[in-house]
């Protein structure tokens, strides 16, 4: 069959219809589209992306770490807002709160020590021998120094409004380092 173009020529059958209209959309689609992908290019690109994901995905973990640390760096500087406010200077009804906080109903110290608690920290808080100042520090998740004898990191507010990530021991400390 030879096909003529612009209507010359005697004019297809059926048959020849349906194949030179399917040969036309192939060709159009190959246009719009090109080739397409091989086999081996497909397997390709999903065994670089498998090998991307497993790279991002070992961080993750860390990542969690991470963020949890920041929520309790956030709740202790909460924590050192709610202490001024409460008390305005006196901190000497800071020494008398219980330990844990639980029995401090609807207190927002509680609900801030329950949240440092649910991220993996645990609030501390000691006033001065004099009553005038406070501290308040968790432990963080994260961890300084070599993997096989790692530091144990805090964060440490207090009432003179200074805040800092440290590994010395807090215990007998009036004030952050």
């Amino acid at each position: 069959m030879k096909i003529v173009k612009n209507g010359a020529g005697p004019a297809p059958s059926p048959k020849e219809h349906l194949v030179i209209r399917s040969v036309r959309k192939h060709e159009e689609r190959n246009a719009l589209f090109g080739a397409g992908f091989t086999l081996i290019e497909m397997l390709v690109v999903i065994a670089v992306i498998g090998i991307l994901s497993s790279v991002l995905l070992a961080g993750v973990p860390l990542i969690k770490e991470r963020a949890k640390d920041t929520r309790i760096i956030q709740e202790l500087n909460q924590v050192r807002s709610v202490a001024e406010a409460l008390y305005d200077g006196d901190y000497d009804a800071l020494e008398n709160l219980p330990k844990p906080f639980e029995s401090i109903a609807g207190s927002e110290l509680r609900l801030l020590a329950e949240d440092i608690f649910a991220q993996g920290g645990e609030l501390n808080v000691r006033k001065t021998l004099d009553g005038t100042n406070f501290i308040a520090y968790s432990p963080l998740n994260s961890r300084v120094g070599p993997s096989e004898n790692p530091e144990i990191e805090y964060f440490c507010v207090d009432s003179s409004g200074r805040a800092i990530r440290t590994t010395s021991d807090l215990t007998f400390l009036s004030r952050c380092p």
